[in-house]
């Protein structure tokens, strides 16, 4: 059945794919810290910014991370269609001693929302790729927000995502092969992996968000610099993100004010030149001419193409395009200039494309048995897992900068 929205999706598995279920302050605060450390040191926001602004949020699920925010002092306005959420919401307020934080409580989705107020923060995390198209979000987050007030959005980026649409490939590839359960298949082939990283949800939970999910799919996923250029474009400049949307390594005088179409001519090369280090997840900036690191982005957008394709045909024609995408790419990153910390990032990124390259190569042969060998014990498969989540931090401009 086809999905209208996210939050449908999640209406009718009847879960909330976040909630942690916190029974302690103990609990709570260590995932404050977490918070603490994502926002005032990758994304430059210092809790102090939260203390007493109005902030408003869009799909919180079950509220984890606007306690957070309640604790610093902001005054919450919480936007979520599903209404299995607000029963855990108030619960958690009252829990925690914060419903004085909790200043409204809706059913609405973003383009459903009505407010004649206007906020200093709005923040919308691990959905909003999926309300299309982008401009739309952005017209209305430049309503509500005030002058100079911000935008904190996390996202499927399109490069970074291509471990994330290459797994669901791959499970479908299985199912196909074997007929057997989803669950069951995503087990068999990837057990090992998701036992290599410390996780705070369930495997079924994983196949539930990942794997099943009908929205992680190339279609919804954002290309960073589109949607950096859409923003600039509705009238926000780009105050931070992780992975870096700004050259770091880029030095002019302090006193030298650049305009904002500059800043972000300066963004969409800088971002262009990420594209594999998204893909990889580590820093491999492409560093050589603007032709061969074009030729490398094509690349990786056709393979990010036809991996997607094969979820929904897995023998298809995209199959045999995606083992010859990837022995290419794995055989041009050998000659293409790459500023890496080590040579070993270099390479394991070249190990990682050649087992994937072997595994799809195992699909294109029906060998199921091979291709649970290798998704089961290869090291190169089971450490990668890209950079598929990306927040941006945008920030409204004053009418007439």
């Amino acid at each position: 059945m086809a999905e209208d929205k996210l939050f449908n999706y999640y209406e009718r598995q009847n879960v909330l794919p976040t909630f942690g279920n916190f029974k302690s302050s103990a609990e709570l605060g260590a995932y404050a810290s977490q918070r603490r450390e994502l926002f005032s040191d990758k994304l430059a926001l210092s809790p102090r910014l939260f203390r007493d602004a109005e902030v408003l949020e869009f799909g919180p699920d079950s509220g984890e991370n606007a306690l957070v925010f309640a604790g610093w002092g902001a005054n919450m306005t919480l936007a979520e269609p599903n209404r299995l959420a607000h029963e855990k919401i108030q619960a958690y307020f009252a829990q925690f001693s914060r419903a004085d934080r909790l200043r409204e409580l809706v059913a609405s989705d973003v383009e459903g929302f009505r407010s004649d107020r206007r906020f200093d923060i709005i923040d919308a995390e691990g959905f909003i790729y999926t309300v299309q198209p982008t401009e739309n979000w952005l017209r209305i987050f430049h309503r509500l927000l005030n002058p100079d007030g911000h935008a904190v959005v996390s996202y499927y980026e399109r490069y970074g995502g291509f471990f994330e649409l290459a797994l669901k490939a791959i499970h479908a590839a299985g199912k196909a092969l074997t007929g057997r359960p989803a669950l069951e298949t995503a087990k068999t082939l990837f057990d090992a992996k998701w036992n290599s990283i410390p996780h705070t949800r369930s495997f079924d939970s994983w196949l539930m968000d990942v794997l099943e999910n009908p929205f992680v799919r190339h279609r919804y996923f954002l290309d960073a610099r589109a949607l950096c250029t859409a923003a600039h474009e509705q009238g926000f400049d780009i105050h931070s993100a992780w992975p870096a949307y700004r050259d770091s390594l880029d030095v002019y005088w302090h006193k030298k004010i650049l305009s904002d179409d500059e800043k972000l001519r300066r963004a969409a090369r800088h971002l262009s030149r990420s594209r594999l280090s998204f893909l990889g997840g580590r820093k491999l900036y492409l560093v050589g001419n603007i032709e061969a690191v074009d030729a490398i982005s094509a690349s990786i957008e056709a393979l990010v193409r036809d991996v997607d394709g094969m979820i929904d045909d897995p023998f298809g024609a995209s199959l045999p395009r995606v083992i010859s995408s990837l022995a290419a790419l794995r055989d041009s990153i050998r000659t293409t200039e790459i500023l890496a910390d080590d040579a070993a990032d270099i390479e394991a990124i070249v190990a990682t494309l050649d087992s994937f390259h072997r595994i799809f190569g195992a699909i294109g042969r029906r060998d199921a048995s091979a291709v649970t060998a290798l998704t089961q014990s290869d090291p190169a498969f089971i450490n990668t897992w890209g950079q598929p989540a990306h927040f941006l931090v945008v920030r409204k401009r004053f009418e007439g900068s």
